[in-house]
């Protein structure tokens, strides 16, 4: 089968034998290209399958998007009920530390499998796992219909927080600095502005720098709450701002999945009732074959991409 890998930065579509042993064989039908791969790849990532946002087809035809984290299902953790926490969330990672969904086949836990509505464009499956992350930041503080947020970074993860916010009533501002991100925010019911304004009752930084992290903490009221939606590739510092404020700070990583909650199952419930979140997100669409040129426009931030997916058949 074909798939695709990264060597010294470098991305390459190869021959590698199909997956065999335990799991569902999944046909794959889409996989989107995050932020994260770009960074880890940059970083020096090789020697496994690419994507972790991915989905595709059983072996009965029924379209699945796949969880790409695991758990141990014993640690402390995940008996606590937040197994997104648990060591193996990341370290049974498809993508970064098992093959994952940049390939025309993967095997996949049946526990990660979750089931799209009938008629769901295959696209979506690719967004499922990024709008559960988002998904699960949002349900980290406690927000009310008719309050004002605002978002930081109008990339996908940050338009994603948009859709799901205004989908619960949220006010919601974002920052966007490129025309197509405005016109994204704009179309999806958020308003886009290129500064902040003051006394948001919660912030979300989707960018993770020390400037964004910097403007939220200046735009959030006092006793406000702020959500970190990504991974800081750099160390920042706090300053007293934060404390003077008595801002509550919210770490979010991955997305929870419990016999309470789960954030996945919630992804694909927005995503089928709200199917123009798609449709304004994916902005490019490319076969599997061609993949060094898709993570090329997915890099460059003139391109006018938000959503850059890569598909088995197109």
């Amino acid at each position: 089968m074909r798939a695709v890998t990264s060597s010294q930065g470098q991305i390459s579509v190869i021959d590698v034998d199909e997956p065999t042993g335990e799991g569902e064989l999944i046909t794959v039908s889409s996989s989107g290209i995050c932020g994260s791969d770009l960074h880890l790849i940059a970083n020096g990532l090789s020697g496994i399958i690419l994507g972790h946002e991915f989905g595709g087809h059983t072996s009965t035809g029924q379209l699945v998007a796949v969880r790409p984290t695991g758990e141990c299902g014993t640690c402390h953790q995940c008996k606590r009920g937040v197994p997104n926490t648990c060591a193996q969330a990341s370290g049974s990672l498809h993508g970064t530390s098992i093959d994952g969904g940049l390939a025309e086949f993967v095997r996949v836990d049946p526990s990660r499998l979750y089931p799209m509505p009938a008629g769901t464009d295959p696209a979506s499956v690719g967004l499922v796992e990024p709008l559960a992350v988002v998904i699960h930041g949002i349900n980290r503080v406690s927000l009310q219909p008719g309050q004002r947020v605002l978002i930081v970074g109008a990339g996908s993860i940050g338009l994603l927080c948009a859709a799901a916010l205004v989908d619960r009533h949220i006010e919601v501002d974002i920052v966007a600095r490129h025309p197509h991100q405005a016109a994204a925010a704009e179309a999806l019911g958020a308003t886009a502005v290129s500064q902040p304004g003051r006394h948001y009752d919660a912030s979300f930084d989707a960018v993770c720098t020390q400037e964004s992290f910097d403007s939220c903490i200046s735009a959030t009221r006092p006793r406000g709450d702020m959500v970190e939606l990504g991974v800081f590739w750099g160390p920042i510092t706090i300053g007293n701002s934060l404390l003077m404020k008595e801002i509550t700070l919210y770490p979010s990583i991955f997305y929870n999945h419990d016999h309470v909650h789960d954030d996945f199952a919630e992804a694909v419930d927005l995503l089928s009732r709200t199917p123009q979140i798609t449709s304004h997100l994916v902005t490019h669409r490319f076969s599997l074959e061609d993949a060094p040129e898709a993570f090329r426009v997915a890099a460059d931030r003139l391109s006018g991409a938000i959503k850059v997916h890569l598909f088995t058949a197109l």
